[in-house]
């Protein structure tokens, strides 16, 4: 079992597993050291964006979590603030999305 990520999202898989399906959905593996690694910048924050919102419409709006609701809503910069329920921050985002399908 392997630890990989895709800057977005963090998942244990087998090695068949990453080689097969997510190395080509844009998963790496995670390196964990004692050391302090060196910065590199892999991802800018546009296109690590943009792979969560791609990745967030493939699957229906009733199953996003309230952290994917709400971190949806920041990119795009829907304002859901003075909703109350995530029930509520969905229909926003789903009124946003049909407004706005090209």
């Amino acid at each position: 079992m392997i630890k990989i990520t895709n800057g977005v999202q963090v998942a244990k898989v087998t090695n068949g597993a990453y080689e097969g399906i997510y190395k080509v959905m844009g998963f790496y593996p995670i390196v964990e050291t004692k050391e302090v690694p060196e910065r590199v910048e892999v991802k800018s924050k546009e296109v690590t964006e943009d792979m969560f919102v791609e990745e967030l419409l493939e699957k229906p709006i009733s199953e996003w979590s309230n952290d994917e609701i709400r971190k949806f809503a920041e990119i795009k910069t829907i304002d859901i603030s003075k909703v109350k329920k995530a029930a509520e921050a969905k229909i926003v985002v789903k009124s946003w999305l049909e407004e706005n399908e090209n």
